[in-house]
């Protein structure tokens, strides 16, 4: 894997691409599951540069630079038909892997890059997984930068002072997140009850018979979080109108 994005390609442009897994299905969650698809996207990457990228249990965030739009669109066939070959094959499955083909997202200037660069490699932090950027693997933080913002910075600042890409866009547009939000949540939901069960020292299914700690759980995801009745539903096996009366007694 590069240690540094390739240089040498004048008139450039950034684009952030995301792959989900197809309804929604955790098509990354494992380790070698992660790591076949990173080595995939840097195996068919002969005109397509790096610059930062996120891996999740069921969708990736890459961050890209390259001289023709035109090269994504043949790296990510190559890339995403070897990953779905692979990932039949080890679930003795078929049919489509991934959601779509892909989202793409055109950088539209020096704030909106490094905007997205933190975005990027802040997801598995939103998500609940992680406190820090420097404690999640899966992401080019760590494995390309080594958790290091200065090592980042620099390589990222090279690029535009040798004038291998132009962005004159000045636009203020605020930056349109192309995560999804419930599978966010619904992680984060997760995170929060497994937390909520190992301080207490309690288990689920007694947990739901303890109105106090229940509701002070409840309280915790659906108020300090805003997770929403219907994930809080899922996770819990509690139904919604049960939740909305353990929530006006408090």
């Amino acid at each position: 894997m590069p240690r540094t994005p390739r240089k040498n390609m004048k008139d450039s442009s950034f684009f952030h691409i995301m792959v989900q897994g197809i309804n929604k299905e955790q098509i990354f969650n494992t380790k070698d599951n992660k790591t076949k698809y990173c080595d995939l996207i840097y195996k068919n990457n002969k005109e397509i540069n790096i610059i930062a990228y996120c891996m999740m249990d069921n969708h990736a965030h890459i961050l890209i630079y390259t001289k023709d739009i035109l090269n994504i669109k043949e790296w990510m066939k190559k890339t995403n038909t070897s990953y779905a070959r692979y990932y039949n094959s080890k679930n003795n499955r078929v049919g489509y892997v991934f959601r779509d083909r892909y989202k793409l997202q055109n950088i539209k200037n020096i704030e909106h890059l490094y905007l997205c660069i933190r975005y990027i490699h802040n997801n598995p932090v939103k998500a609940g997984i992680c406190k820090e950027m420097r404690d999640y693997s899966f992401s080019s933080y760590v494995s390309i930068y080594n958790a290091n913002l200065a090592e980042l910075n620099i390589a990222v600042e090279e690029i535009i002072k040798e004038g291998l890409i132009e962005l004159h866009d000045k636009s203020t547009d605020e930056f349109e997140l192309i995560e999804d939000k419930t599978i966010n949540k619904d992680t984060l939901c997760q995170n929060i009850i497994k937390e909520f069960l190992i301080n207490t020292n309690i288990a689920l299914k007694e947990l739901k018979s303890t109105k106090e700690l229940l509701v002070k759980l409840i309280k915790k995801l659906k108020i300090e979080n805003n997770i929403s009745y219907r994930i809080i539903e899922k996770n819990l096996e509690i139904n919604r109108e049960k939740l909305r009366k353990l929530m006006k007694g408090i």
